[in-house]
């Protein structure tokens, strides 16, 4: 049998992230409460406002599942992924307690799929522990976002002379992430873009966070006189 190949160093951090949230979702509580978070209740009401009703959703990084139960509820097709098997767990007895249906995936974001397609992508505090995988992750998640439909992403935020980089951590500033909607294939409309803080309570200090919900084009529609 030939030798496998040895993880890299930013694997094995990324691995020691995994190791890190399987402890803190190994509990009894749910580490960030029952109630879902204000990026995936703000994505839905913008999606709204575009399709009223249903439509596909995916929760990259689901966690155990609060902003995928919320996204179960309001009428959506949902799919959760999650890369802890302890996350992943409490999601589908969280969604069980609630009375509510979705597809929970025990996968890593390294190795998600951009298809098939979805009218709202949700990624809250998930991206950001990829490691240097990490904007190759939120290409594929841009990418798996169905024309006309609305992406919902909150990162760790830094400054400009900041390295993108620190151990398995990914950063980004709110320009950088900007720029990929203009720079990408597809174009894009920003509907809601912040730089924030939030405070560790752990830590007991602030953390700088960039939150951005934007929709991608639709399709463009056909003229009668094209039709002709």
């Amino acid at each position: 049998m030939p030798d496998l190949p040895s993880p890299t160093p930013t694997h094995q951090l990324v691995d020691r992230e995994l190791e890190r949230w399987s402890r803190i979702y190994s509990g009894e509580r749910y580490y960030y409460g029952e109630e879902p978070g204000p990026v995936a209740r703000r994505a839905v009401r913008y999606h709204r406002s575009f399709l009223p009703r249903g439509g596909a959703a995916l929760d990259a990084g689901c966690g155990e599942g609060q902003d995928l139960v919320f996204l179960a509820e309001r009428g959506y097709t949902a799919t959760g992924v999650e890369f802890t098997e302890e996350g992943a767990q409490k999601a589908r007895r969280f969604l069980e307690y609630r009375g509510q249906h979705a597809e929970v995936l025990h996968q890593d974001l390294r190795d998600l799929s951009p298809s098939p397609q979805y009218d709202l992508v949700i990624a809250v505090n998930s991206v950001q522990f990829m490691g240097e995988d990490a904007p190759a992750c939120l290409e594929r998640l841009m990418q798996a976002v169905a024309p006309g439909g609305v992406l919902g992403l909150s990162l760790f935020a830094r400054e400009l002379d900041a390295p993108a980089q620190v151990g398995s951590l990914w950063f980004t500033t709110l320009e950088e992430l900007l720029a990929r909607l203009e720079g990408g294939p597809d174009p894009w409309q920003p509907i809601e873009a912040a730089n924030l803080w939030q405070w560790n309570l752990g830590a007991n200090e602030p953390e700088p966070f960039v939150t951005l919900i934007a929709r991608k084009a639709p399709p463009a529609r056909r003229s009668l006189l094209s039709l002709r």
